[in-house]
């Protein structure tokens, strides 16, 4: 019996560190960390195994897996391979995989195909069932993720010279913990913002293939940005829409209430100086306030997008704002500042020096300093 449990464990030891798959572009710098805490450079024809973290810096990874699958990790991303299991003799098995930040493109293998069940892509905030397709997830640093369906291409030789390109389109599930959207056409895209949030409806956009990035988390598409939108004057309709002659605390009779436990004398108490009506009030106004947090800042001078004289982005990410600027020659700053604070912002990148530049009431001073 002793030795029966020696060769189990052998056997899962082997096929925990068994390769899984090879990187087949490589492009600039990419990290791949072991399990058992290696740290390998990434290169053409390196071996991919299970539990595997790629993280990339200034450079791009593709990886094909044992079934076909593939995934294409773009720059600054990081991508889990939670598990990676199959049976080549019937092309089926399991796939876990998790991408954590940044954007990564997946293109559906053997085990989507016959276990698609047994397929788990996910992000810090939505989980997508696979149904044979392609697609691609972009996470920004709180989880907000952006996924997006894309066309299956395939390019086959013409008898005479050439080739045709054929190209389908098939399905995901998109899930937060609240709520599903299905995506069937392609360039449909949906966000989750947390995972007690609903998906937002899919949404088709007008975007080329290729700038499918990093971007998106800077820039998202003005499809996006209009759901956005829509989706906030929802919430500030909502509110409005409160029935104040409905609000029980307004019908208690407080001059009728029981005293006896208090350690006071009803004379001692002036029930007529309590103004109930204006604390309820204090707070509807507080909940309005946060929900016209956008019209606020127009009023008080906030410009969102890039300010085309100093080369200063500002990009709302409620509850945060991200403050980039890139100058062109290598530094870039990025800031993500929470909205319930004020900044004061003094910057210097090489020749460029721009000194208070300022959100909300400024009470936090930060300076920064960058030169090649």
């Amino acid at each position: 019996m002793r030795w029966l449990v020696v060769l189990l464990i052998a056997i899962v030891t082997t096929q925990a560190h068994a390769k899984i798959g090879d990187v087949i572009e490589q492009v600039g710098s990419t990290v791949i960390e072991r399990q058992k805490g290696d740290k390998l450079p990434s290169e053409k024809g390196l071996g991919v195994e299970s539990y595997d973290t790629v993280r990339t810096a200034n450079g791009k990874t593709s990886i094909q897996f044992v079934d076909d699958t593939r995934v294409d990790v773009t720059e600054n991303s990081k991508l889990v391979i939670d598990e990676f299991v199959y049976d080549p003799n019937t092309s089926t098995g399991t796939l876990a995989l998790k991408a954590s930040f940044g954007t990564v493109r997946y293109a559906s293998g053997q085990i989507a195909k016959n276990s698609k069940q047994n397929v788990k892509i996910s992000t810090p905030t939505a989980v997508i069932g696979v149904r044979g397709t392609d697609f691609t997830m972009t996470v920004d640093e709180t989880g907000n993720s952006t996924i997006i369906l894309l066309p299956s291409c395939t390019e086959v030789p013409k008898p005479g010279g050439g080739v045709d390109r054929f190209c389908v389109t098939g399905e995901i599930e998109v899930s937060s913990d609240v709520g599903t959207v299905i995506l069937n056409q392609a360039f449909q895209a949906t966000v989750v913002e947390t995972a007690k949030s609903n998906p937002f409806k899919p949404i088709t956009l007008d975007i080329d293939e290729s700038l499918i990035s990093n971007l998106l988390i800077i820039r998202k598409p003005v499809e996006i940005n209009a759901e956005e939108e829509r989706l906030r004057a929802q919430k500030l309709a909502d509110f409005l829409g409160f029935d104040f002659l409905e609000f029980e605390e307004l019908n208690k009779d407080y001059l009728a209430m029981q005293t006896k436990d208090l350690w006071m004398t009803e004379l001692d108490i002036d029930y007529l100086s309590q103004n109930f009506l204006a604390d309820v009030l204090d707070l509807l106004n507080q909940a309005l306030a946060r929900l016209m947090a956008g019209a606020l800042d127009a009023k008080q001078g906030i410009q969102y997008g890039k300010d085309p004289e100093t080369g200063i982005e500002l990009y709302d990410f409620k509850p945060s704002w991200l403050v980039r600027r890139d100058d062109g020659l290598g530094n870039i700053l990025e800031l993500r500042l929470d909205q319930q604070y004020g900044y004061n912002i003094n910057m210097q990148q090489n020749d460029f020096e721009y000194r208070d530049y300022q959100l909300g009431d400024g009470q936090n001073e930060i300076d920064i300093i960058q030169t090649q």
